[in-house]
């Protein structure tokens, strides 16, 4: 590898990931002052849009003649209880606004014979308000939503850079953020930004399973808690219904129009479990029960879509991108997804933990923000379009508060000996030929992929799990090498895997109790004395902290008046 170079760039606001959240700092942001400097960081393509860009492009709206209390009881119903309304008032009041916004730049959706969107709303997991509203053209309508948003932030001036993984924040001696350090993934160069202030908006952390989720590893949540920091929601695992051949956008839309699940008996198998709901709800209450029917022998399991009526089929089936590719792909093997049914199964896909930040961004950091899926939002439970309504919404709000922030903040120089340290120590993986980083993932992924660990947990299972994570951490993490650069980049991520999946073990030990998208079979029920969210963070000292929160009711507008998981039983 040739020499490697310093590079230094200066800005007032950094911006770390360039998906849906970083891409509406950057607009508010410039909108709110176009003399302020933005610079976005991604260690992806520049201007790549994030997992944004292979999204569906559906959105769940508040319409103007909807209230948006009416939303916020089903959330806290919804959320068993774990929802921080006030949080979710403020994303939601900005829904329509995003809306209109992508529509002005040219993204089409789906309306009614009238031109009317509202009447074509798709209700989610039966819930009496909450709906999505589906893309025009399914199948590309997440990239349109990338090219329209990266047209606006570029004609603002907003500067991007990418293949740049940035590793670690920077603060100065009172303790405020002053930038980031890391590297080219292609160059190796050593990178350094100084800034007055910093957005992360980097996305879950997650496996690198399947399902386009292979970049959301959570760095950016790891560099938070380093930086100081607090976490929350780290027992909660997005675990999915995934086609066993194919990738595939939208359940969220085919189960409300009459597609279901059935075991290898051909049985509607929710019925068993949910009388009221059925199949129409979040999959993480589906894989509970492909766990269980499991275990009785009941598997493989099927999605049959053959019950959606032609002008449904019309709606879904994709026009263009990725989608339409597998779908062709399909066809050309002779499986008609429309009117047959497919192998469908369960799979661990990403952490629902992440940072905890105020209802403008800000974390308890000064100087550093957070917005989009790396800020702790839903606890393991989600609906179709909530993605994309919040990572816009609440990088919109973050941006905009970053403005001011920064208003009265001088850059402050980097300490050198802090920067040669770091340096050091990020580039000490290249010079041996250890142990492959993609060894080390593929171990983290036996351990955390079992449905006794990820889907149906017990202390048992956990604690055996935390175990090998901690022998593999002491016996192979330290000591894993990186050929190259781009190779370095791997080794980093899998460093925060691993970080992650300490911590969704941890806290999913912690709570004994089972609430939203964290089931216990040792604790099957819900229980008053858990209406509280489990934060982690570290003290001056390195101490780590974890301690709960109880949910403030007595704040918030409204009460529990029913809980999701009672639509369900487990127990049989």
């Amino acid at each position: 590898m040739r020499d490697i170079k310093d590079i230094h760039y200066s800005t007032d606001i950094l911006i770390v990931g360039a998906g849906s959240a970083g891409l509406w700092a950057a607009y508010s942001a410039k909108k709110k002052n176009p003399d302020v400097d933005v610079l976005i960081c991604d260690k992806g393509p520049k201007n790549w849009g994030g997992l944004m860009s292979c999204a569906g492009g559906d959105l769940d709206i508040v319409m103007p003649d909807e209230n948006i209390d009416d939303w916020i009881k089903d959330w806290v119903y919804y959320y068993d209880g774990l929802c921080d309304q006030e949080l979710m008032e403020k994303i939601f009041k900005d829904t329509y606004d995003i809306f209109k916004k992508y529509e002005g730049w040219g993204c089409e959706y789906l309306k009614d014979e009238n031109g009317t969107i509202e009447t074509v709303g798709v209700p989610q997991r039966g819930l009496d308000h909450v709906k999505l509203y589906v893309t025009k053209i399914k199948g590309s309508g997440g990239l349109r939503l990338v090219n329209a948003i990266v047209k606006q932030v570029n004609e603002l001036g907003v500067r991007s850079i990418g293949r740049t993984m940035l590793t670690d924040l920077i603060k100065d001696a009172e303790g405020k953020i002053s930038g980031a350090v890391g590297f080219d993934i292609i160059t190796g160069d050593f990178i350094q930004i100084q800034a007055k202030s910093v957005l992360l908006a980097t996305g879950f952390g997650g496996w690198k399973s399947s399902y386009m989720k292979n970049a959301s590893t959570g760095e950016g949540i790891e560099m938070a808690f380093k930086a100081g920091a607090e976490l929350r929601n780290m027992e909660f695992v997005r675990v999915w219904n995934v086609p066993k051949l194919f990738a595939w956008e939208g359940q969220t839309t085919l189960l409300p129009l009459g597609a279901r699940f059935t075991n290898n008996k051909g049985e509607d198998f929710m019925a068993k479990y949910s009388s009221t709901l059925g199949g129409n709800t979040d999959p993480h209450y589906t894989t509970v029960a492909m766990a269980l029917e499991t275990r009785k022998g009941n598997g493989p399991f099927y999605l049959d879509t053959t019950a959606l009526s032609p002008e449904d089929e019309a709606v879904v089936q994709p026009k263009l991108g990725w989608q339409k590719i597998n779908y062709d792909r399909l066809k050309e093997l002779g499986i008609d997804f429309f009117n047959e049914k497919t192998e469908w199964m369960p799979q661990p896909l990403l952490s629902y933990g992440g940072i905890v930040a105020d209802l403008e961004g800000q974390t308890r950091v000064p100087g550093l923000y957070a917005a989009g899926r790396c800020r702790s939002i839903d606890p393991g439970v989600y609906t179709g379009g909530f993605a994309l309504a919040t990572t816009a919404t609440t990088g919109k709000i973050a941006g905009e508060s970053m403005v001011d922030y920064i208003s009265d903040v001088s850059f402050s120089e980097f300490d050198e000996n802090e920067i040669k340290a770091l340096k050091e120590e990020l580039y000490a993986p290249l010079s041996n030929r250890g142990i492959d980083s993609k060894e080390v993932l593929r171990a983290i992924q036996r351990i955390i992929y079992p449905y006794e660990v990820s889907i149906v947990k017990s202390e048992e299972s956990l604690e055996n799990a935390l175990k090998q994570l901690e022998s593999l951490q002491r016996e192979a993490l330290p000591f894993m090498g990186a050929s190259s650069p781009h190779y370095l980049m791997k080794l980093k991520e899998v460093q925060a895997i691993s970080f992650i999946t300490e911590w969704v073990l941890k806290a999913s030990l912690l709570r004994k109790e089972s609430r939203c998208g964290h089931f216990r079979e040792d604790y099957p029920d819900h229980l008053d004395e858990w209406l509280k969210w489990i934060v982690i963070g570290l003290e001056d000292e390195g101490k780590v902290n974890v301690h709960t929160e109880d949910v403030p009711l007595e704040s918030y507008k409204f009460d529990i008046e029913r809980y999701y998981q009672d639509n369900f039983d487990f127990k049989n």
